[in-house]
């Protein structure tokens, strides 16, 4: 795992730096928050005599997904006992999750976490104290401490929050619609985070019902590229395959239909082919980026729940924000958490994607808003950042809000005073000597432009993403940048970039 290959050297620094009791560089100070590595300090010396001790990461464990995610370092001495660690390892997770979610949103504490594991020696908290003392438990070297959120046994969401990184009471809320109504759909612009959140929820289902994660056991339609008559055949054989069996070990538990274009008709379709009895029926789950209206005769309303969701409320304005935060410790990189330049770039991201989403509520129409995911290939460190953004902006920013600009005036006409994005842009540039770059972002001229001057995307100079174009900004997400490729298709005749360039490291939304 890439958490368990911090270097030597940091590690030897941060050694030096707890023996003589001095800061720890690992924490930003512009943050305010605790030093996580000055209280774990505490437990080095007692009566002032020294003793060994050993350096163990803390790991985050994800079942479901087999993934570990970094979130600090404790120390273990000789003389630490169990209820000292539980202490060191909650004040780690607590320190982690105030530097990710500094507005508390998730609902994540202390009392998140239900274990811990070191060298194959596991500590519930609360339960009964394991024989060996913690410094018998770590190795000579660099050690880890996995440690295991409450979850599905404990009857908790805490897990999926910290994975998902969507508050506690709205993960709750979804999963008891689930639950209740086994029909969910999710509405809202691209690039919220809609199907990812309906991936993970099918996981806890399957999780729930206590049967394997094989291919068959969730399917998803993607209403795009595929047909109603493909659904409505798909269904109405699943509808026939529950009616003649009594075990339903082998039937889909979870069918996803994703990119829904009118909910009414599939509400209407999925009623008419699911005929078998409801409790017996697949959990559905769509995704769609068409506003749905509610009437009370609704078929919608007679079967599928919705989940409306919006950039203005969490969980999407939140979003963006504990993203990049949790990237950032991801890089296990103990100077950059205390970098300020960087903290400040990573800081502006999330006010930028908020000041182009409310110029295209201004200028263009809901087809057109753009979602946090568009910025989470974001990188963390200042020097790469420059170069990925200025290429974000003149390749994919710019032709998005054109197309957006010209759609809005198509449909409303002029909605409002035209101001040019970029002069924000420019005038709040987080990087040191930004002045520089000012002049390389394009403007964005009004939709009744059709000569682009100096600095403006003319046909020259907003050039279309093609097979040429850097990987920084082909490190998109989709739906929001498949969307954008299709609109500059049909503009300038190119053909499709290839997509295999964007980073598989990312979750897909």
């Amino acid at each position: 795992c890439s958490c368990l290959q911090m270097t030597v050297e940091n590690l030897k620094a941060e050694n030096d730096q707890l023996k003589t009791g001095g800061p720890s560089t690992s924490t930003s100070q512009s943050s305010g928050l605790p030093d996580l590595f000055s209280s774990a300090a505490r437990y080095n010396k007692y009566d002032g005599e020294p003793f060994n001790h050993s350096t163990a990461l803390v790991l985050v464990q994800q079942e479901v997904k087999q993934q570990d995610f970094f979130i600090g370092t404790v120390r273990v001495n000789g003389r630490m006992d169990w209820p000292m660690l539980d202490s060191a390892v909650g004040q780690a997770f607590k320190v982690y999750i105030a530097k990710v979610d500094p507005t508390s949103s998730l609902g994540l504490t202390t009392d998140s976490v239900y274990s811990y594991s070191m060298n194959h020696i596991r500590r519930v908290l609360g339960g009964e104290l394991p024989e060996s003392q913690p410094s018998r438990c770590v190795s000579k070297g660099p050690s880890s401490i996995t440690v295991t959120l409450k979850g599905l046994k404990e009857k908790c969401v805490d897990s999926l929050v910290f994975e998902t990184l969507i508050p506690k009471p709205m993960t709750q809320h979804y999963i008891s619609l689930l639950l209740k109504h086994r029909r969910l759909i999710m509405s809202g612009p691209s690039g919220t985070g809609k199907t990812y959140l309906t991936s993970r929820l099918a996981e806890y289902l399957v999780d729930r019902s206590g049967r394997d994660l094989n291919d068959g056991i969730v399917v998803t339609f993607n209403m795009h590229r595929q047909s109603c008559k493909d659904l409505q055949l798909c269904l109405s054989n699943l509808a026939n395959q529950i009616d003649r069996e009594t075990s339903t070990a082998e039937i889909p538990l979870v069918v996803i239909l994703d990119d829904i274009h009118d909910a009414t008709s599939i509400s209407e379709l999925v009623n008419g082919a699911l005929t078998c009895k409801y409790h017996k029926c697949p959990y559905i789950i769509g995704t769609t980026n068409q506003p749905v209206k509610m009437t009370p005769n609704h078929g919608l309303h007679l079967s599928f729940r919705m989940v409306t969701f919006s950039n203005n409320v969490e969980p999407a304005n939140g979003f963006l924000v504990r993203y990049l935060h949790r990237k950032l410790m991801e890089a296990e990189d103990e100077r950059s958490l205390a970098n300020e330049d960087l903290l400040r770039v990573l800081d502006w991201v999330p006010k930028l994607w908020y000041h182009l989403h409310t110029f295209l509520e201004k200028h263009s129409t809901s087809d057109f808003l753009i979602g946090p995911c568009f910025f989470l290939s974001c990188p963390v460190t200042v020097e790469e950042f420059r170069p990925w953004f200025i290429d974000l902006w003149n390749l994919s920013i710019i032709p998005y809000l054109q197309e957006g600009a010209k759609d809005g005036i198509k449909v409303h006409g002029q909605k409002a005073v035209w101001e040019d994005p970029v002069e924000w842009v420019r005038g709040t540039l987080p990087w040191p000597s930004a002045q520089q770059d000012q002049a390389k972002l394009f403007h964005l001229p009004p939709p009744s432009m059709t000569s682009g001057g100096q600095g403006q995307p003319s046909e020259a100079s907003a050039r279309p993403l093609n097979k040429e174009t850097p990987p920084s900004s082909m490190d998109t997400l989709d739906p929001l940048m498949a969307m954008l490729l299709k609109l500059q298709e049909a503009a300038n005749c190119i053909e499709s970039p290839d997509r295999e360039t964007m980073d598989p490291s990312l979750p897909t939304f």
